[in-house]
């Protein structure tokens, strides 16, 4: 009896002529319960979160704000986003989600909003000129299909990867070893993209030996200054030879944890002569969110730029050349 006074409330509901604001609090609610719900499944790093459910808020806006038929296309559009962009804060805000979860998420987001309303754009326009337009009403079908990536292992895409970046240094092998194995400090500008995650607050480093541990303490202000979210990252140096270093992750709590897992690091020396050493850092790591077509370059951005400024800021730090 109580999910059919449900279905009742909610179909009077849908026939209710009531303020376009309603509407808008109903579909932040809608969409911060179902996301809360995903984010408490094992479909919470899948497409399903980032594609398919801002598809569905986009057929919501159309089906429950609409436009005012008078408006053009390009004004439609705005308010459109206008109005998912509402839904995004407000529903980020109620599920406690960090500035960085948004700005990652705004780009696929958008996109999806983007289809949703080409999609209901079309079909409108279409179905009043009496066509079928079959075409259009292939989207859904589509976003539906990539919306799958990640709900199962086998829809699932290889998420172990790795990056490595060289540099030349003017400076001999033992230099640069010596140069890992003092007390780490990051104080030169990060790129732009980095510069939006939070460096660590406290570091216990300053030895290379094999069998060490380094730890990394991070806060993270999801709320630019409340909000906070404090965790940290713990890395053995596991082998220590004359042209190589390896590390790998023992314990990673730290915001980092919910985009990637962090596998190791390896560092490799090949000395050129002349004083100079070529290093070559790679990252270890293991993407996490769906889809990978949007993720993975943008992970793989991300570690790239990392990797250049760790051997700028521990392995070469004043030396680099050029």
């Amino acid at each position: 009896m109580g999910m059919v006074k449900l279905m009742q409330w909610v179909t009077a509901f849908l026939r209710l002529r009531a303020p376009k604001w309603t509407y808008l609090l109903f579909l932040i609610g809608a969409s911060t319960l179902t996301a809360r719900g995903l984010l408490d499944s094992g479909f919470a790093n899948s497409s399903l979160l980032y594609l398919g459910l801002p598809f569905v808020i986009s057929l919501m806006i159309h089906h429950f704000i609409g436009y005012a038929q008078k408006q053009s296309a390009l004004g439609r559009y705005l308010n459109h986003l206008r109005n998912a962009t509402v839904i995004m804060l407000a529903s980020s805000a109620l599920l406690f989600e960090g500035f960085i979860c948004v700005l990652m998420f705004m780009p696929i987001y958008y996109l999806a909003i983007t289809l949703g309303f080409i999609f209901t754009f079309l079909s409108a326009r279409w179905d009043r000129r009496g066509k079928a337009g079959l075409g259009v009403y292939a989207m859904p079908l589509i976003v539906g299909l990539l919306s799958m990536e990640g709900v199962a292992p086998s829809t699932s895409l290889p998420r172990e990867n790795s990056i490595t970046h060289v540099a030349v240094v003017a400076a001999s092998i033992d230099e640069l070893k010596s140069n890992m194995a003092r007390p780490i400090t990051f104080e030169a500008p990060r790129n732009w993209f980095m510069s939006v995650f939070p460096l660590p607050v406290r570091i216990k480093a300053g030895s290379l030996a094999a069998g060490d541990v380094h730890e990394l303490d991070f806060v993270y202000k999801r709320w630019f200054f409340t909000n906070l979210h404090q965790g940290q990252m713990r890395l053995l140096i596991e082998h220590v030879g004359e042209r190589e270093v390896r590390t790998r992750i023992l314990e990673n709590t730290s915001y980092l944890a919910n985009y990637l897992k962090l596998e190791g690091t390896r560092v490799g020396f090949r000395d050129l002569g002349g004083g100079q050493t070529e290093v070559a850092l790679t990252l270890n790591y293991s993407r996490l969110l769906d889809p990978a077509w949007y993720f993975g370059p943008l992970q793989d951005f991300a570690m790239k730029e990392n990797a250049k400024y760790l051997i700028e800021e521990i392995i070469a730090r004043e030396q680099l050349d050029g």
